[in-house]
């Protein structure tokens, strides 16, 4: 009953934004307030939090919003299905942009290029050869629809700039490097695919 009073009592045009966000939410799961493209969303949901959250919940997902990072996210305990390259890439992201944050306090979006993904893909001893642009452009197609990276330039070169946002630490929150090393040393041994659960991220 509150959550149909408080639906209620949104102007018209407010209730087509909130039923864009909605489904734009349900689609990408992730939404991150720091960027530009999300600000408004993020704020229009942190100013409607408890109607979205209660929506949410009769679609069966979990509603998490995170102010220190402006990030928000949504799950219902599926599984991310990611093969082997997916996973690696996402691995090494994760271990750049926890040595970047150590190094850069301040600093809410981490930039690398992507000669020095090459270089830890390449470190990994996995792959033989370098990533073909194909490949990128499909693992770059998954990070970018959970708006977990963006890059800055064309695949093909190696002073691409890749912005990883924080959304990545609610799909991988590994405390230390150690964590992530050892999952990559596994697909040394054999292992070709993954499923990250998203409820890892509570």
């Amino acid at each position: 009953k509150n959550m149909s009073q408080a639906y209620l009592l949104l102007s018209e045009k407010r209730k087509e934004e909130f039923s864009r966000i909605l489904n734009r939410l349900l689609a990408v799961n992730f939404i991150c307030g720091g960027r530009k493209r999300d600000r408004e969303d993020y704020y229009f949901i942190s100013e409607n939090e408890q109607l979205f959250k209660d929506f949410l919940m009769m679609l069966d997902y979990d509603f998490h919003l995170y102010k220190a990072d402006r990030v928000i996210y949504i799950h219902n305990y599926n599984h991310l299905n990611l093969n082997q390259m997916q996973t690696i890439v996402l691995l090494l992201l994760r271990k750049l942009y926890f040595q970047k944050s150590q190094e850069l306090q301040d600093t809410e979006f981490i930039h690398i290029s992507l000669g020095e993904l090459h270089s830890e893909i390449e470190a990994t001893g996995i792959y033989n050869e370098r990533l073909k642009k194909t490949d990128l452009k499909n693992i770059y197609h998954f990070l970018s629809r959970y708006n977990i990276c963006e890059r800055i330039g064309d695949l093909n070169e190696d002073d691409t700039r890749l912005i990883i946002y924080p959304t990545i630490n609610y799909i991988l929150p590994i405390q230390k490097i150690d964590e992530i090393n050892q999952r990559i040393q596994q697909y040394k041994k054999g292992d070709h695919d993954e499923n990250i659960n998203e409820s890892e991220t509570d």
